[in-house]
C-alpha cells in the first residue's frame, strides 16, 4: 500500500535554475542598491527613510520574482492614528507588508504583550500565501530563507486587509 507524503513535506514548485541564478543577481543589486541609497539619505529626514524603507521591500519582493496582491476591507480604514495588526510570522510576510503600510506602525497578534497608542484604530491584516495556480500554501510550506523564497516559482501573497477595529482606549 503507498501513502501520500504529508503536506508539511511537499515542496512548492521549484523555478528553473537559470531563473533562480537571475533573481538572486537580481537581489544582491537590489540590496546593494538599497546599502547606498541608505547612506546617502539624509540621518534627519524621516519621510525618506520612510520612503527607502517602502522602497527596499518592494525592491527586495520584485527581484525574489514574488508578488504581492492586497484585498481591501468592504469599509476604508482610517488615512491616520492606526496601528497595523498582522498574523505574519515570516520575513516575506514582513516584507509584504512593508509596501503596504507605508509608515504605520505594525505588530504582531500578541497585543497583551504590547502597548497600543490611546485612540489609535487596529487594523488587522491577515497574511496568506498561494501560487500562481491558485494553489494556497500553508505558511510552514513556505520558505523562510531569501534563497528558498528566490527558488519557488509563481509565489503570491496575499494581503487580507479585515475590517478596522474600535480605537484602542
Amino acid at each position: 500500500m503507498t501513502t501520500a507524503p504529508s503536506v508539511s513535506t511537499l515542496q512548492p514548485p521549484a523555478a528553473r535554475p537559470s531563473t533562480q541564478r537571475l533573481r538572486r543577481l537580481r537581489l544582491a543589486r537590489a540590496l546593494a542598491g538599497a546599502s547606498v541609497r541608505s547612506v546617502l539619505v539624509p540621518q534627519a529626514s524621516v519621510r525618506h527613510r520612510r520612503r527607502l524603507a517602502v522602497c527596499r521591500a518592494a525592491d527586495t519582493l520584485t527581484a525574489l520574482g514574488v508578488r504581492v496582491r492586497v484585498i481591501g476591507p468592504a469599509v476604508p480604514w482610517p488615512r491616520s492614528g492606526r496601528v497595523i495588526v498582522s498574523d505574519s510570522t515570516g520575513r516575506l510576510g514582513d516584507l509584504a507588508l512593508a509596501t503596504m503600510a507605508q509608515g504605520a506602525p505594525i505588530v504582531g497578534l500578541d497585543l497583551p504583550g504590547r502597548t497600543v497608542p490611546a485612540g489609535a484604530a487596529v487594523c488587522p491584516v491577515a497574511v496568506r500565501y498561494r501560487l500562481d495556480d491558485g494553489e494556497h500554501l500553508p505558511a510552514e510550506r513556505v520558505p523562510t530563507s531569501l534563497r528558498g523564497i528566490a527558488a519557488v516559482r509563481g509565489l503570491v501573497v496575499e494581503l487580507h486587509l479585515l475590517p478596522a477595529l474600535a480605537a484602542a482606549a
